[in-house]
This record gives structure tokens, C-alpha cells and sequence, in this order.
């Protein structure tokens, strides 16, 4: 079945209609209350990270810090787990950029202009149009500035959508049933190879997650990704213990998923 990720413009109706397509289509539906949900389940600090870092662009520092990158795998695994299951809406997080080459998942983009969604946030946050602008355009940039350090694209660029919509010229309503029949289209779209491809990447995130969220490993080398054959990981280690933790913890959730392992000591 498909999946709908939707990238949005902050005021330019993502939630509305990302639920409203959810409720219809009898879809589940992911935003940041449900990924802060699940940080939070995970662990105290992670739901205090979602808060204090969710969409926001990191610093060069935070970019490469452990303890944030673990929080970003936590998010990836998440998402991954999510279009696992099929029939999902995901709103935000890059989800585009993660399902990229996944056939069955719808990518959107929602925009408008920024009088209509100045106008949006005056009357649905109550506040003044100085205010209103200012809000809209600091979201926007650290949004944009989010995705573009995790994930070294631009979210405004048409190539990654599947479907565009100006939600300043269509309203919530009429967006919603176009891609409800969308999606239904979408539907002939999942093949076993697309669905084989994203349980990979579901299971690389995992394990990637499960690694950088270790309170005994810091491995800030370390690489985690699938080759189309195996999950491999690659970096310098610190001592044997630390490789053998690794290497277990590994093949303890790969199995019998191929791992390919070029971890090495550092020197």
C-alpha cells in the first residue's frame, strides 16, 4: 500500500491535511508529536532533545556531536519503521529525502503565499502581523537549514516531489481528495523490490540507532549504511571490547540479514 510523505511550508496546511487524508484513508499519522512521543519512550534525554532540536538546523558542533547523531538515528529509524507498515502519512523530518527511491511513497510538497500564510498565523496563533512574518520566516529558514546540514538538499528543489500544491490557490479540502485518488494510484506502485529495499533500510536504521545510542560505544568515525547486498559499518574503534560489542550487538539484530564489517582499530 502507499505512503505519503508531506513537506511543508510552516502555515501552508500540512497538518490539516496530512490528518485529514490519515482519517479518510484509515492511514496512520506521523508528525513531531509522535516522533517526541517515541524519543521520549526511549529515554528522558532523547524526549529533551526532541523538544530543544526538533527541525531546527544544527551548528557545525551539534552536527557531528554523538549524542546528537544518535538523535538523529532514532528519528531515521523511526520514519523507516513507520513506512514499514504501510498505509502511513508522515509529515516533516525529511521523510522525502529518506523514502527518495521507495516507489510507493507519494512525495508532496505544500506551499503558499506568504500573505495567505501570514494571514493563516495572525488568526489561528493570535498575534500581530510583525510578529506573524517573523515566525514564519525564522520556521521556514531552520526547516530549511535542517535539512539541508543533515541532508545536504534543498527542500524547495521540485525534484524531489512527486506532486506540488499551492494551498494559497487550492483549499485544505480540495488538496485532501486529490491526493487521496493519488494515492490510490500510488498503491500499483509497490513492488517486492521497493518493499524489500525499505525493510533494508528500516533494518540498517535500526541497527545504526541501536549503536549510536549505546551508552558504551563512541565510535565518531563510524558509518552505517546498506550497499544493496549487506549492512556495513565502518570506522575506527577505540579497543577489541568496543568491536566485539559492536559486532554482536549487530548480528544480534541483523541475523540472518548479511553484515559486512570494515570497523578497524585506530592507531
Amino acid at each position: 500500500m502507499a505512503i505519503l510523505s508531506i513537506s511543508r511550508e510552516y502555515k501552508s496546511g500540512g497538518r490539516v491535511i496530512g490528518r485529514a487524508v490519515a482519517q479518510q484513508m484509515g492511514y496512520d499519522y506521523v508528525d513531531k508529536n509522535r516522533i517526541q512521543t517515541d524519543l521520549q519512550t526511549v529515554g528522558e534525554k532523547w524526549g529533551r532533545l526532541a523538544v530543544e532540536f526538533d527541525e531546527v538546523r544544527p551548528s557545525l558542533w551539534e552536527k557531528y556531536d554523538w549524542e546528537y547523531r544518535g538523535f538523529i538515528a532514532l528519528i531515521e529509524s523511526f520514519i523507516y519503521e513507520y513506512a514499514l507498515k504501510d498505509r502511513v502519512v508522515i509529515v516533516g523530518r525529511g521523510s522525502h529525502f529518506l523514502l527518495q527511491d521507495i516507489p510507493h511513497v507519494l512525495k508532496v510538497r505544500l506551499f503558499a503565499p506568504l500573505e495567505v500564510r501570514i494571514e493563516r498565523a495572525m488568526l489561528n496563533n493570535e498575534i500581530n502581523r510583525e510578529t506573524a512574518e517573523e515566525l514564519i520566516q525564522k520556521t521556514d529558514q531552520t526547516r530549511a537549514g535542517y535539512l539541508r546540514v543533515i541532508y545536504g538538499k534543498h527542500w524547495e528543489d521540485q525534484q524531489y516531489y512527486d506532486l506540488i500544491f499551492n494551498t494559497g490557490l487550492q483549499t485544505c479540502e480540495q488538496v485532501t481528495l486529490e491526493l487521496m485518488e493519488a494515492l490510490k494510484q500510488w498503491d500499483q506502485r509497490a513492488t517486492p523490490v521497493g518493499r524489500q529495499r525499505l525493510g533494508d533500510r528500516a533494518l540498517t536504521a535500526g541497527v545504526k540507532a541501536r549503536i549510536f545510542t549505546h551508552p558504551e560505544v563512541f565510535i565518531p568515525t563510524l558509518e552505517v549504511f546498506h550497499d544493496g547486498k549487506s549492512i556495513v559499518l565502518r570506522g575506527s574503534v577505540h579497543s577489541p571490547k568496543e568491536y566485539h560489542l559492536v559486532e554482536e550487538m549487530v548480528h544480534k539484530m541483523a541475523d540472518p540479514h548479511p553484515v559486512r564489517n570494515e570497523l578497524h582499530y585506530r592507531k
